[in-house]
C-alpha cells in the first residue's frame, strides 16, 4: 500500500509501506477514524511542510496540544506546532499538572516556568493546572471538566494528545479524556513520547519536520530539570526519534501521529 505525500492540489506517490492509512484527496470535511477505534488502516499520508504555503497544516487554525505534564506537548508535537504556527495557525498548549510534587520546595515551581518558556519559544500561549502529578486516575472527573472548559473556550480544530496505548497512568488518563471531550468535529492527532511507549507506537500520520526541527529542540533545552534527571531527555535521543520518522516517512526528519478522527 502506498504512502502519499499530501499536496496543496492532490497527493503524490512516495513509496510502499503496508498497514498505514490513505487519506485520499476530495475527503473535505470528512471525518476519517482510525489509531484505537478498532477501523482496519488502510494507508498512510505524510504532511508535507513545503507544499501549500506552509503544509495541510495550515487548513487548520486553532490547534491544542495537550499534555499531562510540561514537557509532554514539546516532545510529542512540538515540532508540528512551530510549522503551524508559522502557517498562521493560533497554538495553544497545555500541561494538565504543574509537577510541584516531584521538586524540592526550594524549586517549586521551575517545571511551570519551563514549560511557559518552552510554550514561548515554539509560539504557543501555556495553559497549567493543578492535577497532581501520578494521581491522575483519581482526578477523572475533574479532568474531563479542564478538557471541556477549554473546547468552549478556545474552539479547537485540531487536537494533539498523548497516545490511547501509553503505559503512564497520567497520559493514558489524559488520552482517553481527550477522546470523550473532544467530539465536535476537530481532527484528533495521537502522539508519542519517547521514553514511554514508543516501543509499541506505530503512526499512520506524519508531518514533516526538517525546518522546524532545531526550534523543537531548543524548546525541549529549557527543560532544564529533566536534562539534569532523565536518561532519555537530550538532544541525541530527541533528534534519533525524529530522523527515524523522517525514514519511514521519506523525509529527513518528521514526527509521527496515530489517527483517532481526521477531517480534510
Amino acid at each position: 500500500m502506498p504512502i502519499y505525500r499530501l499536496l496543496a492540489g492532490g497527493y503524490e506517490e512516495c513509496f510502499s509501506w503496508e498497514k498505514t492509512f490513505v487519506f485520499w484527496p476530495g475527503c473535505h470535511g470528512v471525518g476519517i477514524s482510525g489509531g484505537s477505534s478498532g477501523r482496519t488502516p488502510v494507508g498512510s499520508a505524510l504532511i508535507d511542510e513545503e507544499a501549500s504555503n506552509g503544509h495541510r497544516l495550515a487548513q487548520y487554525h486553532n490547534i491544542l496540544g495537550i499534555g499531562a505534564h510540561p514537557d509532554d506537548v514539546e516532545i510529542g508535537c512540538g515540532g508540528s506546532l512551530v510549522a503551524a504556527k508559522r502557517g498562521g495557525a493560533s497554538i495553544h498548549a497545555v500541561s494538565l499538572s504543574r509537577c510541584d510534587e516531584e521538586m524540592p520546595a526550594i524549586r517549586k515551581g521551575q517545571r511551570e516556568e519551563e514549560f511557559f518558556a518552552a510554550s514561548a519559544i515554539i509560539g504557543a500561549k501555556a495553559h497549567t493546572f493543578d492535577v497532581p502529578d501520578r494521581e491522575f486516575p483519581e482526578h477523572r472527573r475533574e479532568i474531563m471538566l479542564l478538557l471541556e472548559n477549554l473546547q468552549e473556550q478556545l474552539r479547537p480544530d485540531l487536537v494533539f494528545f498523548p497516545s490511547l496505548d501509553d503505559p503512564h497512568q497520567d497520559h493514558d488518563t489524559v488520552a482517553h479524556a481527550v477522546v470523550r471531550t473532544f467530539r465536535r468535529k476537530e481532527t484528533l492527532l495521537q502522539y508519542e513520547i519517547l521514553r514511554h511507549g514508543s516501543h509499541s507506537f506505530t503512526p499512520t500520520l506524519f508531518v514533516d519536520i526538517t525546518a522546524t526541527l532545531d526550534t523543537k529542540l531548543r524548546a525541549l533545552g529549557e527543560y532544564k530539570s529533566q536534562l539534569e534527571s532523565r536518561a532519555y531527555f537530550d538532544e541525541d535521543s530527541f533528534r534519533s526519534l525524529a530522523r527515524t520518522r523522517g525514514a519511514q516517512s521519506g523525509c529527513e526528519y518528521a514526527e509521527g501521529f496515530m489517527v483517532q478522527m481526521l477531517y480534510l
